[in-house]
């Protein structure tokens, strides 16, 4: 009886849980199996929530995430993925490093202060410098969620830890990639990584380093609450209320990004998700806007 790849890999991996694998022999397994074309991935978490890597495990529209792990993307470094840990972990992705062409995907923000001490990748390298040393041998950066892109809510006043976004560290780097949100959701992940290993290349981005596909319109431009109501006048006075929430705070007239459509929670290949946070009665917060979590506030008015 013949195997897929992807079979024998999951396979692999219930044997490394059960203990009849180690780690390492697993990882030699992974790489033996793979193909020379899969895009090497090392992905970094500074100060956040890991929210943006939980999302990332929900993708279904353009591909269920374990195809993406197992058949698709090489990850060489990603502590909440790999089945390594300890020494064997950092080792991995001080090896990876070492080889350029890598994609660099970052999450949360980068504490400045204290000499980066705030925030630590593993003893001895802080999340500064662990960026500095991880970003020039990459081939594409990419800043995943909005602590990542701009600081976020890791930013937030009074901002203790000095919590930067990467391009207030790398500056206009022409690798980097911005594509916020508070999670940022999987299919802005996973379609602006299928377009580089597709063309080669950054996709178009906006003035704030976002893809446009995802962050080109705006939300209260295509909002169903506006289109239904907000010619006859007619707004929300309450967040139970049909209507337009502009008034009760909604930042849909100042935010570029396609939630209306998207939506969240694929029921499958393809599809589009069940809901939004305009769709469940909450005025849009603006997570994906780089002044965001104070240039937001306050979040509801009443």
């Amino acid at each position: 009886m013949r195997i897929s790849r992807r079979e024998f890999l999951k396979a692999a991996a219930a044997a490394a849980v059960a203990g009849r694998l180690s780690p390492s022999a697993l990882a030699d397994l992974g790489k033996k199996l793979r193909g020379e074309g899969d895009p090497r991935v090392i992905w970094l978490q500074g100060a956040g929530c890991d929210g943006c890597a939980v999302s990332f495990l929900n993708s279904v529209h353009y591909a269920p995430v374990d195809d993406l792990l197992i058949n698709t993307l090489d990850v060489e470094f990603q502590s909440n993925l790999m089945a390594a840990a300890g020494d064997l972990a950092v080792s991995a992705a001080q090896d990876a490093g070492g080889v350029p062409g890598y994609v660099l995907v970052v999450e949360g923000a980068i504490p400045a202060g204290a000499e980066g001490r705030y925030c630590r990748l593993w003893p001895g390298m802080s999340m500064y410098d662990g960026l500095l040393a991880f970003a020039p041998n990459a081939g594409y950066i990419i800043a995943l969620g909005s602590c990542a892109s701009f600081g976020g809510m890791s930013s937030g006043a009074p901002n203790p830890t000095t919590a930067l976004g990467i391009g207030e560290i790398l500056g206009d780097d022409p690798r980097l990639i911005n594509i916020p949100g508070c999670p940022a959701h999987p299919d802005w992940f996973v379609g602006t990584v299928t377009y580089l290993i597709v063309n080669g290349h950054i996709p178009p981005l906006d003035v704030h380093r976002r893809p446009l596909e995802y962050f080109g319109k705006k939300i209260h431009e295509n909002c169903y609450k506006r289109a239904e109501y907000c010619g006859e006048r007619l707004w929300a006075n309450q967040l139970s209320d049909e209507g337009c929430m502009e008034q009760l705070g909604c930042k849909g007239p100042l935010t570029h990004a396609d939630c209306y459509i998207r939506k969240w929670n694929s029921g499958g290949p393809g599809e589009n998700g069940v809901n939004w946070c305009i769709g469940a009665r909450s005025p849009c917060l603006g997570c994906v806007n780089p002044t965001f979590p104070d240039g937001m506030s306050p979040f509801y008015t009443y």
